[in-house]
């Protein structure tokens, strides 16, 4: 028989093509997912996945197809099927009438994540089949070969032994998961959300492991480490924060009162793992208090990663700079907030530019909340891949409400899980915290406070006074404006819609004033630019200055106007929004925040907005009928939680469960998959495992439009872009790391969009594809703004 070897481990250097054997690779890969799983204690169960997830490899058919393939012949990849033989492996062996059900739920689990490492299968889908049977009927001979020849390298009492330690790791874990849903109104559904949950988490640790293992080989060499990180490292960054904490001045009482939550935030290092609240007021500190909790956290509890989470560009550009200046060592950082790399997944098939993705391996990760949700939720293998760098991890979510709304129920058990099964502590931060209890889908444990809610301490931060504005159409809120910048210096007004922001800064703008124009289609070197010339405007004072600024705005920058107009929309917004109105207390007595209506405003194509907006109205009324019950204060907790009781009623049945169709819902087809059970699963039939994960993970997205990353030579990017066109398709050691280098740099310079604009800029002939034909670059000579 010819030597067995594995496809992707093909590396050319000149005429020069070396490959790496299968039972080499699979040791490598055992390793690799076993040390990714050893934090939550399935360390056997990850090196039995690697051991075996390329069985079917072990044949004279694939042996042949790889020579061909290695030699420079035509061959079609994926020709010769390899993954079936693994799961067949697990389900013919240990999924037998006799076994327990443990037993089989662990070999149901094992089964998938081998046979889905190139790509998700549905255990049940709209075809009507079940994956499991199909993959135990196909490939018979194949499999015969493929498994009397893994028995050679890992004998059969070998493999027992392994998969009895497997069941014995994964036992009390489901056991938990049990006890935890017992009880509960949909516990069968959120048991079954679970158990994807896990077959999610054993599948990141082998899709990690395998391409780790294969990009090492074809670079030739091991690829730079991040640091590790011990308690006694975490304690040097911690020191580090905590001297420049205490070299703040104290000398007004807003600074006393920060100082305050900061202690109080570091009080809290030794609580468990578990999901808590940070309900502070805007302009607080949570930033640092969020990174004082965390750092001490992960002395105490020995955490992996720091991951924080923000929902705009805008909040991540901000308290990436906070938490840069106070760890002083980019090294631990990792920044990852737009997909400039795009992977096309083909199957076993590992593309050269895999090499330059984000795989969350470093300390301190700073992301949107689009990437997580992607990381939990997205069929694609580079984001699924992340996924086991959640546990031991310390999750910083930033601004909590913005979690879409058809997304709170699978967000709440996702989260749930981490800190359940994957020992993560997860904070969840706001002014203007969610009833999340009053979801469909609650927590597992209801979350408790970080810090307890002191009525001295947020009177201090009461700086604004939020009022309604009246009814206008958009034409007239121009007037408003100028008659509200008699009576300030600066003014900001933040509106739903693009156009809309635009409509209004032509018609406000002229030479009397500074006036500036912020979106969401700048890139944020453009964003940073334009936020440095308001404030120099601001302290100069030669002209008033004015903002017209779409969401962005809202929160995550440190610039304070003396009025705030928000256009209505949710509360959450509206709140945040009044947190760039007196912000360093410039006014001793609360400034005015407009609420205004826009009587002419489409909010059509934007139903959360429009729900919001609703909520908000909604609670108007109710406040102008006894402003009493709420504190005589809009942005009151009583208020708040009255808003989101309204927006929550508003909505239709199954709407927090992302509604998808004639599909049901994703959270059922991540679960129970009511909708197309088979035989085989229905009611836990044959299998425990009845999802449709590759449809769910194909429907998914974290908005109802998909975008893609397009960089743009605003500035020092049409160097960077210059560069990378330089580079070529080069693949060597080199120029990968120069790739990586320039990616990093070029991240100021990228911008989403939706399909539709990408769509019409490739018409124009404006889009160019660099880096392996995976980085969309838009030319230098049409730049000057998107469709």
């Amino acid at each position: 028989m010819a030597e067995l070897v594995f496809p992707a481990h093909i590396r050319v250097e000149g005429e020069n093509k070396t490959i790496q054997s299968v039972e080499a690779h699979c040791h490598g890969v055992a390793e690799r997912a076993a040390a990714s799983l050893q934090g939550v204690g399935l360390a056997q169960t990850g090196y039995l996945m690697g051991l075996t997830h390329d069985c079917g490899k072990r044949t004279e058919l694939f042996s042949d197809y790889i020579q061909r393939a290695s030699n420079g012949e035509a061959v079609r990849r994926g020709s010769v099927n390899h993954t079936f033989a693994a799961v067949k492996l697990f389900l013919s062996r240990y999924h037998g009438e006799s076994r327990d059900v443990f037993e089989k739920l662990t070999a149901e689990l094992l089964a998938y994540a081998v046979g889905a490492h190139h790509g998700l299968f549905d255990c049940d889908g709209p075809d009507r089949k079940n994956g499991f049977e199909h993959r135990l009927e196909k490939e018979e001979a194949l499999y015969a070969e493929a498994s009397e020849n893994f028995f050679r390298c890992c004998g059969p009492q070998e493999l027992d032994r392994r998969f009895s330690d497997a069941c014995a790791e994964l036992r009390p874990i489901v056991e938990h998961l049990i006890e935890l849903v017992h009880g509960r109104e949909a516990n069968a559904e959120e048991l079954g959300f679970s158990f994807g949950c896990l077959a999610r988490l054993l599948l990141s640790a082998l899709i990690d492991g395998d391409r780790t293992d294969t990009a090492e080989f074809m670079c030739g060499e091991a690829p730079v480490a991040n640091p590790r990180m011990t308690p006694d490292r975490w304690r040097e960054c911690l020191a580090r924060v905590e001297r420049k904490l205490n070299g703040l001045k104290q000398d007004s009482a807003v600074n006393r009162a920060r100082a305050r939550l900061s202690q109080s935030c570091r009080s809290c290092a030794g609580l468990g793992d578990g999901i808590y609240r940070l309900n502070l007021p805007t302009g607080s500190g949570k930033t640092l208090g969020s990174l004082r909790f965390a750092l001490a956290h992960a002395v105490e509890r020995e955490k992996r990663h720091l991951i924080f989470v923000s929902p705009l560009l805008s909040i991540l550009e901000q308290n990436a700079k906070v938490i840069r200046e106070y760890l002083q060592d980019d090294s631990l950082i990792l920044e990852h907030h737009s997909n400039v790399i795009r992977v096309e997944e083909k199957g076993e098939a590992l593309s050269p530019v895999e090499l330059y993705r984000e795989n969350w391996d470093a300390p301190v990760i700073i992301t949107t909340l689009v990437q997580l949700l992607n990381t939990l939720f997205s069929g694609e293998m580079t984001a699924i891949r992340r996924f086991h760098s959640l546990c031991g991890s310390v999750i910083v979510i930033d601004e909590i409400q913005t979690v879409p709304l058809k997304l709170l129920s699978m967000f709440q058990l996702a989260m749930s899980f981490l800190a359940e099964v994957c020992g993560a502590t997860v904070i969840l931060c706001s002014a203007t915290q969610p009833a999340q209890e009053a979801t469909a889908h609650p927590f597992y444990k209801e979350p408790e406070d970080l810090v307890p809610y002191d009525a001295a301490v947020w009177a201090v931060f009461r700086r604004t006074q939020l009022q309604e504005a009246g009814s206008f159409p958009l034409r007239e809120i121009p007037a408003f404006v100028q008659g509200e910048l008699e009576r300030c210096d600066s003014l900001l007004l933040i509106c739903n819609k693009k156009d809309e922001a635009g409509f209004l800064f032509e018609a406000i703008r002229d030479a009397s004033l500074d006036c500036f124009h912020l979106s969401a289609s700048m890139c944020s070197a453009h964003r940073r630019e334009t936020l440095a010339a308001m404030e120099a405007s601001s302290r100069a004072r030669r002209k008033k200055t004015v903002c017209i600024s779409t969401q962005v705005m809202e929160a995550g920058v440190d610039q304070s106007f003396g009025r705030v107009i928000r256009l209505t929309a949710g509360m959450d917004n509206v709140v945040q929004a009044a947190g760039r109105c007196n912000r360093n207390g410039e006014s001793r007595t609360p400034v005015p925040v407009y609420i205004l209506n826009c009587t002419d405003e489409d909010l059509s194509h934007l139903p959360e907005i429009q729900q919001a907006r609703n909520a908000t109205t909604a609670l108007l009324a109710e406040y102008r009928k006894n402003a009493e019950a709420f504190e005589n204060d809009l942005s009151s907790d009583s208020a708040i939680r009255t808003y989101y009781k309204f927006l929550y009623r508003s909505l239709a049945k199954g709407a927090m469960d992302y509604p998808a169709g004639e599909h049901g819902t994703l959270l059922d087809l991540l679960a129970s998959n009511k909708k197309y059970a088979t035989e085989f699963t229905a009611y836990y039939g044959k299998y425990f495992l009845c999802q449709a994960f590759k449809t769910a993970g194909q429907l998914f997205s974290v908005f109802d439009s998909q975008t893609q990353t397009l960089l743009v030579p605003y500035g020092k990017g049409a160097e960077i872009i210059q560069q990378m066109r330089a580079l070529g398709d080069r693949y060597d050691p080199e120029a990968l790391r120069e790739m990586q280098q320039l990616l990093e740099r070029a991240k100021p310079y990228a911008v989403s969009v939706y399909a539709w604009q990408l769509e019409q800029l490739k018409k124009q002939g404006v889009i160019d594809c660099i880096c392996h034909e995976s980085v969309l670059v838009l030319q230098a000579d049409c730049f000057g703004g998107l469709p």
